[in-house]
């Protein structure tokens, strides 16, 4: 080995494929003729010392999906579309690793681009060649279709950063500067033109397939589709941001800690003065470090170079468990979000560990504890280092045989003060539970939408003499409403129509009553605004479902029933937008609380009406509330001043 030519981690990655192993020496002899190519030289030992571990995945069901979406308009009912087809999944996926696939001229291709747009960038001088190597250089994101694309996303968006330094100077010739200028010689920010950039890319909407369970696309694929979940925008805008020289990566949490999904990913850079600037494409920033509405607990980068110091490179001979912690590739970068928050906790004194054995950092997802850090417990002290504060942690201790608990769950809070949870069979209280899920931010804005929403009926088609039954008063809540209805003439055709001041129409679900019948027939209206929730149009309000609702965006919309005959109508039910995650009438639930580390039963119950009572339950723990009938949005809860607070 000492007698090799090339670095010893680069002459292992070649002896490891004597067959390409000609094709990626040419890219090395290639740069070893001129004195100028001593860095591309270097970028190129860099790639192929790490192009071992990589690969492309092959999956039948994917390159399936991505012909269906090439013959269609995309929805975000798309992929839920895509399942419902027969012979959607033939054949087994296949791995190709990049070592035995890849060709000279596409690294040399690779690292010349990359050159150019780095030495090309007011900002050169200010990017050393490591961040280079990791944030411009690679020609891989993750697993996704070996594919040439830096040229591709240039000419499509160099003209618009061009565009946009054309009118910055003309903005700060006018006394107007449209970018920020800062004490470094380029004049301008880093993040400052990702801000302007990302204003650009929202002008070409996005189409959200949440419940994509496929990744993988390729970067051409995302150029011409722009379709998928967090993962596949953070992957087009590091496409994007490579292309034009901007060194960027993204960040990741392995498991949401307030969230059922798993991870979530973003896109950052460093400016040049060396702060990190955190992004999405919809406009949300980091702010001092934190998401102002989402919660990441632990946060890791993805890297193209190998890292040592993860956990299955640092502790090779180890049970790990299934999820993030095995990925060699994700390296801890939570200093640089919570540089200041440590926390350090005492381990059940019953629990033995074993030499090999190690605590683990879990966050709940709704049904089990993840782990999300590791760390070496030291004389039954175990400390876990830069983790975001206010958030439900639990200790554990998880090897090939046992997952157990050594801590009690516990909060930690903000000021650093650690709040154990844990029953307390001394205290008992009553409580009165109304919901099993934490309040969505944004629906209390849906619902003011609601206020000044009316029920009407008329004999008219067209409703010219219609009559209101119901106006509703103030927002309408999570629960149904019921509405007695005091008129005595009777109706051909009933409607819900949309406030003049609401910007929705929104109503879920809503029924109408003559003499205790439930009232049916053909079902009227506008149309929907059929954009964001194609599916949810004027049916959606009389489907039963009260997860649907009628998605009328800025339109004063109505949607109404036309009966067979006229009816008195006494008593109207309607239910607003909502998450149906209040207690519902009928189903069946259990109620779970934390006792020594471990989830204990309190009972189950079926819901008389729209809230459970569960007496003598012990205090100053955590809770947890099982729909058994229906939904899987659940969360844990403690209980502050009788309410629930929800983690």
């Amino acid at each position: 080995m000492s007698c090799s030519r090339y670095p010893a981690d680069v002459e292992w990655a070649l002896r490891l494929v004597e067959n390409n192993r000609t094709e990626l020496e040419k890219v090395l002899i290639h740069y070893s003729q001129r004195e100028e190519d001593k860095l591309k030289l270097k970028s190129a030992y860099f790639l192929i010392s790490n192009m071992p571990y990589h690969y492309t995945v092959r999956d039948p069901q994917l390159e399936a999906f991505k012909e269906y979406l090439d013959e269609r308009v995309i929805s975000d009912r798309s992929w839920i579309d895509f399942q419902k087809l027969k012979n959607w999944h033939t054949g087994k996926i296949k791995f190709e690793p990049d070592i035995l696939h890849i060709t000279s001229a596409y690294l040399i291709r690779n690292i010349d681009f990359s050159f150019q747009v780095w030495r090309e960038s007011p900002w050169e001088k200010h990017i050393s060649f490591e961040t280079f190597c990791e944030e411009l250089l690679p020609y891989r994101i993750s697993f996704e279709p070996l594919q040439y694309w830096k040229e591709d996303y240039y000419a499509v968006f160099k003209p618009i950063i061009d565009s946009l330094m054309k009118r910055a100077v003309l903005a700060a010739e006018a006394g107007m500067p449209l970018l920020q200028a800062d004490t470094m010689e380029h004049g301008i920010r880093l993040d400052e033109i990702c801000r302007n950039l990302l204003e650009e890319l929202k002008k070409k909407e996005w189409t959200w397939g949440l419940e994509l369970q496929l990744s993988g696309f390729g970067p051409l694929m995302l150029l011409q589709k722009r379709y998928g979940t967090c993962q596949e925008v953070a992957e087009f805008v590091a496409y994007v941001l490579r292309s034009l020289g901007i060194p960027s990566g993204i960040d990741q949490t392995i498991q949401q800690p307030d969230q059922i999904v798993n991870s979530h990913f973003w896109n950052y850079i460093h400016t040049l003065d060396g702060n990190l600037f955190g992004f999405q494409m919809d406009g949300n920033y980091l702010d001092n470090g934190r998401w102002k509405m989402r919660k990441n607990g632990k946060i890791y980068r993805r890297c193209f170079a190998l890292q040592k110091e993860s956990l299955p490179e640092k502790y090779k001979d180890i049970y790990i468990p299934e999820g993030g912690l095995q990925d060699n590739f994700l390296r801890d970068v939570s200093f640089e979000y919570c540089p200041d928050t440590h926390v350090s906790v005492q381990l059940n004194s019953s629990i033995r560990f074993g030499r090999k054995d190690l605590a683990y950092l879990c966050v709940f997802n709704n049904r089990e504890w993840i782990p999300v850090a590791w760390s070496k417990p030291k004389r039954r002290i175990v400390e876990f280092r830069h983790v975001e504060p206010d958030i439900l942690y639990h200790v554990r201790l998880i090897n090939a045989t046992r997952n157990v608990a050594v801590t009690r769950p516990f909060v930690f809070h903000s000021n650093n003060h650690i709040q154990f949870l844990d029953a307390d069979s001394d205290n008992y209280q009553t409580l009165t539970l109304n919901r099993k899920y934490r309040l969505p931010l944004v629906l209390p804005w849906y619902h003011r939408h609601s206020e000044g929403g009316l029920f009407q009926g008329a004999n008219r088609p067209d409703f010219a003499d219609s009559v209101t039954l119901h106006k509703i008063p103030t927002p309408s809540g999570f629960n149904w409403m019921n509405v007695k209805v005091d008129d005595p003439r009777k109706y051909r055709f009933v409607r819900f129509l949309a406030s003049e001041t609401g910007e929705y129409n929104g109503m879920a679900e809503a029924e109408f009553y003559s003499e205790g019948m439930k009232l049916t027939g053909e079902v009227i209206g506008t149309d929907s605004s059929a954009k964001t929730f194609p599916n949810d149009t004027k049916f959606a309000v009389f489907d039963g479902d009260p997860l649907t609702f009628f998605d009328a965006f800025r339109l004063k919309a109505w949607a109404g029933l036309r009966f067979d005959k006229p009816y008195r109508i006494d008593a109207i039910r309607y239910i607003y937008r909502n998450d149906d995650n209040n207690v519902r009438k009928g189903d069946r639930y259990e109620l779970f609380y934390m006792r020594n580390g471990e989830w204990q039963s309190a009972g189950m119950q079926t819901a008389d009406t729209t809230f459970l009572l569960y007496e003598k339950a012990p205090s100053n723990t955590l809770f947890w509330l099982r729909n058994l009938t229906r939904g899987r949005e659940e969360r844990p809860f403690i209980i502050v001043d009788g309410k629930q607070f929800f983690y």
